[in-house]
């Protein structure tokens, strides 16, 4: 971590610690956007961080970003910081300006002929009723089209994840102006499902090692026969396990973050199959070492491992990442098989 990260850290966890707390998580939940710390994300340029300045953008390298999605799925953040980063990327390719109101990315089944006219729908789409605008792809005529759309413009379905945040249905039937539709590759939809992909593995990274944390901080506070739990040898033991999958999984996202600019296919695909294999022992184990307490909606351990559920499902799950981990594998054949192993270190 260089300097400029580390003051983008410490930075966000002065921020984090102070404007997202459980109560504004829980508020969230409840339905009440997090204004104030979109906001202060904005105003301070980490809404935007890595993405250009020619197109809205903070400037600095695709690694704050991640880093600030890293720092802020460890607080929990009901804010759509991945989606508005991931729009602001794609809009940057075309020499667009993403604005200050968060966008969303919609991911589903979209057409627009020679007139502009778009039509289609999604289902899931991130925080949609909270943004200004989503950024979606859509199939032309002429081949891929990248459109940005106002929500207001869009029938919009409210939903919810299993975390409490936003996942809107949206339908659209709409001419859309010739400056909100782009030519875009072939291979956009496959590339904005590796950046979601991409981003969701490195934001369970960070809600993992919250839920070790406070673990670790649990089992010492809490006294069962006379001494903290933490004395215990089985809960020693459970923690040593977290401690060793909450590593592996932020080892997968360091690797995702250097090879995320080249969209790796092989790198992420590991990325998110090995988060997602983490969460399901993490998240067992968090709540167990919690006891009762854990799975009271009271406690904040709730906000960590319920995004977790959601996170590691969206954009793929880790069984669909391995099929491809294994066909890219297998496709080189038997006598190159370790050679290729080998050269992924």
């Amino acid at each position: 971590m260089n300097e400029q990260q580390q003051l983008i850290k410490d930075t966000l966890s002065r921020l984090l610690t102070d404007l997202c707390t459980p109560q504004e998580v829980d508020a969230a939940e409840n339905g009440e956007w997090a204004g104030n710390l979109w906001q202060t994300l904005n105003e301070t340029g980490l809404a935007l961080a890595g993405v250009p300045e020619t197109a809205g953008g903070s400037g600095g390298d695709l690694e704050d970003s991640l880093l600030v999605l890293h720092e802020a799925a460890r607080f929990s953040a009901p804010v759509p910081l991945a989606e508005h980063f991931i729009a602001g990327l794609l809009l940057a390719e075309q020499g667009a300006v993403v604005g200050d109101a968060p966008t969303t990315i919609a991911v589903g089944d979209f057409e627009i002929d020679d007139a502009l006219n778009l039509s289609g729908s999604a289902e899931n789409v991130a925080f949609a009723r909270w943004c200004g605008e989503i950024v979606l792809a859509a199939r032309g005529t002429a081949g891929m089209k990248l459109c940005r759309i106002a929500v207001a413009e869009t029938d919009l379905t409210p939903g919810l994840s299993v975390a409490g945040e936003p996942r809107d249905t949206i339908s659209v039937s709409r001419q859309l102006d010739a400056a909100n539709v782009f030519d875009a590759g072939d291979d956009i939809e496959h590339r904005i499902r590796l950046m979601g992909a991409a981003t969701r593995s490195v934001m369970m990274a960070g809600a993992l090692e919250s839920t070790l944390e406070m673990s670790v901080q649990y089992s010492q506070e809490r006294s069962q026969f006379g001494r903290s739990i933490s004395k215990f040898q089985a809960i020693q033991h459970q923690l040593a396990v977290m401690a060793g999958e909450v590593a592996a999984s932020t080892l997968a996202a360091d690797c995702i973050k250097e090879s995320f600019a080249s969209l790796n296919e092989v790198d992420i695909a590991i990325g998110k199959a090995r988060t997602g294999e983490a969460v399901s022992v993490c998240t067992d184990l968090a709540h167990g070492i919690h006891g009762a307490m854990g799975y009271t909606l009271e406690h904040s351990l709730n906000h960590r491992t319920r995004r977790l559920w959601c996170w590691r499902d969206e954009y793929g799950a880790e069984k669909e990442w391995q099929l491809l981990i294994g066909q890219k594998f297998v496709a080189g054949g038997a006598d190159n098989l370790w050679a290729t192993i080998t050269d992924q270190s």
